[in-house]
């Protein structure tokens, strides 16, 4: 992703997460048990695209680091060791979803979170076979 490109996405992540850290202190004013979360996940939100904001900022005032940044990006070992990572990511997390979904099912006796989560790892494994589909016909 370009410098403009993650600048772009480190605005728009900021927006969200300075939105919900406000929508969490006005739930906490309404004395909601989600208050708390809502805010922190909004506060780590911002806070983490307030650090991307600074790296891209520092990268662009340098255009001989901005330069080497772009070509890391394009490079074929970096690339490959991404759709590695995010390869086993999916993997990992279909597993802990199923899991989770069995303990709540079987163990804490929460059908509809146990059946949403069931519902969401059909939908990652169907979405990954269709791209898988798509992409092995295209290349």
């Amino acid at each position: 992703m370009k410098l403009r490109e993650q600048k772009k996405c480190g605005l728009l992540w900021l927006g969200i997460g300075a939105a919900l850290f406000l929508a969490g202190l006005a739930l906490q004013a309404r004395d909601t048990a989600s208050a708390g979360y809502v805010s922190g996940f909004g506060g780590g939100l911002a806070g983490v695209s307030i650090a991307r904001l600074l790296r891209v900022r520092r990268l662009s005032r340098d255009p001989e680091r901005a330069a080497d940044y772009d070509a890391s990006l394009t490079d074929e070992r970096t690339v490959y060791i991404s759709n590695k990572a995010r390869s086993m990511t999916f993997f990992i997390c279909v597993f802990v979803q199923l899991a989770a979904s069995m303990l709540a099912i079987l163990v804490f006796e929460q059908v509809l979170v146990g059946q949403v989560l069931c519902g969401l790892t059909c939908l990652q494994g169907l979405l990954y076979t269709i791209l898988y589909w798509h992409y092995g016909r295209k290349y």
